[in-house]
């Protein structure tokens, strides 16, 4: 008897399924997956952790609370110790890594990097041919919510907070940013350059952070501010008055 229940359950899976969409996607809409596929497909993160190299990836819990073998992020460190001795890393810590594929279930969300992952035969055949801990493949993280998702918990906003815990959203907050900004900008940003009239912010993006910033003084009541790069063998003066962009020196 116990045999033929679980012979059952496959077929019985199939046929909720195909009866009802949403049985394994829960309360979450077509619509709201499309935009979490637009908001992260192909995008770059970087990993905050080193990730296994199985498709079984990292579980973060968004709940830890009362479990003493997460932190607070969700994640089980001993568990995660084990899989990254036994079947190596995947992306490793500060690591840039693509988004591949990203995948909704009833009660997770599966982040999917640089292919998410070998799978458990693949990285044990790589542990045995070669001595190194990074394999090929990349991995996945499974944000588990413990309860069914609602497209509120996959709106871009929201999900990318949860994805920060594991990984640096930032370059993905940075479009969100710029899709709002002036063609001119936005192609130097793009090519990492910077044009009169840009924001602090538009500068951030092209330029990154200022190795040095210096308050001026207040000239009838305007504002100023410098900062200073090196970039490529030059040194950039970049001179700021009341919060724009006004001059540009290269030496």
């Amino acid at each position: 008897m116990k045999i033929r229940t679980v012979w059952l359950t496959g077929p019985l899976t199939l046929l909720l399924v195909s009866i009802f969409p949403g049985y394994l996607r829960g309360n979450t809409s077509p619509t709201a997956k499309q935009a979490l596929d637009k908001l992260l497909l192909g995008k770059e993160v970087k990993a905050l952790i080193q990730l296994p190299a199985t498709k079984e990836g990292l579980s973060v819990y968004l709940r830890p609370a009362g479990n003493k073998r997460l932190d607070e992020r969700g994640v089980d460190l001993g568990a995660l110790s084990k899989w990254l001795k036994s079947r190596g890393v995947g992306v490793d810590a500060n690591e840039w890594e693509t988004v591949t594929d990203v995948r909704v279930d009833k009660d997770r969300v599966e982040l999917h990097l640089g292919g998410g992952g070998e799978g458990r035969r693949g990285s044990k055949h790589a542990a045995k041919i070669t001595p190194g801990y990074k394999r090929a493949g990349g991995s996945r993280v499974n944000f588990r919510f413990e309860r069914e998702i609602s497209d509120g918990d996959i709106d871009p906003q929201n999900f990318l907070k949860v994805m920060a815990r594991i990984v640096d959203v930032s370059e993905i907050q940075n479009q969100i940013v710029a899709k709002d900004f002036p063609e001119e900008f936005k192609g130097a940003i793009a090519s990492k350059m910077v044009k009169e009239g840009m924001s602090y912010q538009m500068v951030l993006m092209a330029f990154g952070e200022a190795e040095q910033k210096k308050v001026n003084g207040s000239d009838g009541g305007d504002f100023s501010e410098t900062w200073y790069y090196l970039r490529e063998g030059h040194r950039w003066v970049l001179t700021f008055s009341n919060g724009k962009l006004n001059k540009i020196q290269a030496f």
